[in-house]
């Protein structure tokens, strides 16, 4: 049976969305017969999963810093490394009244909204991505209960005379060696989402870097998202265009994943 390739997890999880059984009721109604219909979504369901499906596009839906957020097949799964960068930025912001902060690459707006609803402070989201800007501004409105200032556009394109506190992004990085040696699950998710451009990944970082004083308030901040192996390289973009007290943080498996600089307003 299908069943048994799926481990236990995705088979509750599965179970729950065809049935609307929670997992007790699994249990305890265990021989239920299955109406045919419920019977074809979870063979659906399955089959999904066997073939490299993430569980979060199957749910349409991933927690990232204690909310729910939508996810599809155009924006990248949040992940918990993530957290640091919206610490980071929240931390930061602390140093600033009202601050002006902008999630550039945003995705599924996760860095973005989370920020915003725990400063309950706007953020304003933009993306490359037609489809991931409409699912930015529905997990936007959802968790903060505030309309986005949400724009499409190539990295600071559509923030021409715009100024922020702080940019906060997690821009692709990967190399193309690393993007080949993830697993399928990462594979179905929106491969522009991964590849940083050039030999080292950081062909858009180093973008990011350069545009960004343009758009920076006198002593606002860049905050990026990176590989551990890059945090050292970065630091020197960093140091390169001008910005100070750079400083990395640790994710939650221990590794260098965020690195930021205060831009030198002299």
């Amino acid at each position: 049976m299908l069943l048994e390739k799926l481990d236990s997890t995705d088979t509750r999880i599965i179970l729950r969305l065809a049935t609307g059984l929670d997992d007790i009721h699994q249990i305890t109604e265990g021989g239920m017969e299955i109406p045919a219909d419920t019977e074809a979504r979870i063979l659906a369901f399955m089959e999904r999963r066997l073939n490299g499906t993430p569980m979060a596009y199957i749910m349409g839906e991933k927690e990232f810093y204690g909310l729910p957020f939508r996810v599809s097949e155009s924006v990248l799964i949040p992940r918990p490394d993530t957290e640091t960068l919206v610490d980071t930025a929240i931390e930061l912001a602390s140093g600033f009244n009202d601050p002006r902060i902008l999630d550039l690459c945003t995705g599924s707006g996760a860095i973005g909204t989370a920020i915003a609803h725990m400063l309950s402070n706007p953020v304003a989201l933009s993306d490359i991505s037609e489809n991931a800007i409409a699912i930015a501004k529905e997990n936007y409105r959802i968790n903060t209960g505030m309309e986005a200032d949400a724009r499409i556009g190539n990295l600071f394109d559509p923030w021409t005379g715009s100024h922020f506190d702080i940019i906060a992004s997690n821009p692709p990085y990967l190399t193309d060696i690393w993007y080949e040696e993830t697993d399928k699950d990462v594979k179905a998710e929106p491969i522009g989402a991964f590849i940083g451009g050039g030999d080292d990944g950081l062909d858009i970082i180093r973008e990011i870097i350069r545009r960004s004083p343009e758009y920076l308030s006198p002593s606002g901040y860049l905050v990026l998202e990176c590989d551990y192996r890059q945090i050292e390289i970065c630091g020197r973009l960093l140091e390169t265009a001008g910005f100070s007290d750079i400083t990395s943080r640790k994710d939650l498996a221990g590794k260098e994943r965020v690195v930021y600089g205060r831009r030198n307003s002299k």
